[in-house]
């Protein structure tokens, strides 16, 4: 579809100062009853006054209409932002209710998705501390060989991503030696 269309309204002075003065300028594309193929249809611009004629530029679009189809694709996760964590921290781990999504779309568009991620952002922790935290409604996205986005539907489209966060240390005994120093083992 177009970005934009261009509307010439048509009719009386006073009619046109008051369509100018509307808020309600729609331009709709009716698909209703269409089936898998290529189709011509007009653009038709709805306007609540009657006594205006109007033309749109384009008046019609070539549709290409394919049927949807699905697949059951692997999830995975993508940490953004991880520089933002506390330099003290570390995500150990993240975990996802379930590793199964269904992307649906034309056959054509559901071949060229490679990868399916859930993107979660390091900035939408509640705190960081260390812990498990859950953060809800992580995003869905599909992604091709070379990492673009595809434009598929993703059920569902939103996950809960569980992240447990640690402090990287480790337990030395510590050894006395009489002459006053101290040693760490191994």
């Amino acid at each position: 579809l177009p970005e934009t269309v261009d509307i010439t309204l048509i009719g009386s002075k006073a009619d046109l100062y008051i369509a100018k003065q509307s808020t309600s300028h729609e331009v709709v594309v009716d698909l209703t009853g269409l089936k898998p193929g290529q189709h011509k249809v007009n653009i038709k611009y709805n306007q609540s006054l009657t006594n205006l004629e109007y033309m749109v530029n384009p008046s019609s679009i070539n549709v290409t209409i394919y049927n949807k189809v699905s697949k059951t694709k692997n999830l995975s996760v993508d940490v953004l932002n991880q520089d933002k964590l506390d330099s003290n921290l570390v995500i150990e781990s993240t975990n996802i209710n379930s590793d199964k999504v269904i992307v649906k779309g034309a056959e054509h568009q559901l071949e060229q998705v490679a990868a399916v991620k859930a993107l979660f952002d390091v900035n939408n922790l509640v705190t960081q501390e260390v812990g498990i935290q859950t953060v809800k409604d992580v995003p869905l996205k599909a992604y091709d060989k070379n990492g673009n986005v595809v434009d598929v539907e993703i059920v569902p489209s939103k996950v809960d991503v569980e992240v447990n966060i640690v402090s990287p240390s480790k337990e030395l005994p510590i050894k006395v030696i009489p002459n006053g120093t101290v040693a760490f083992g191994k």
